[in-house]
């Protein structure tokens, strides 16, 4: 009987063993995960904020040109105002200067 309680005794010692060491090498696979973990996210990281940094200069660029082309157009229809508006004063002058002087068409 004492060689058999002996032999749980000692089972179950080893059995404790074997749970210990793999409660520890589940830590370490844990622990190893989590920094794995964080590696992947300062890693994602770091790429979202390089794309948005890249969308922000494309867009950058994007609104440069767009506003260069509505100037180009703001002063190309300027020049055209200013022509239309020429031809409105001289055609009032000639009208002034018919009702000043008295002619008639």
């Amino acid at each position: 009987m004492k060689e058999v309680v002996k032999k749980i005794m000692e089972t179950e010692n080893e059995v404790r063993g074997k749970v210990e060491r793999a409660r520890e090498e589940a830590q370490k696979i844990v622990r190893s995960a989590e920094g794995k973990s964080r590696d992947i996210a300062e890693e994602s990281r770091q790429n979202a904020i390089r794309e948005g940094e890249r969308l922000v200069e494309l867009l950058k660029k994007e609104a440069e040109a767009e506003r260069n082309r509505q100037v180009g157009k703001v002063r190309g229809g300027s020049e055209e105002l200013v022509k239309r508006r020429a031809k409105e004063i001289e055609q009032a002058v000639k009208e002034i200067t018919k009702l000043v002087t008295g002619e008639s068409d």
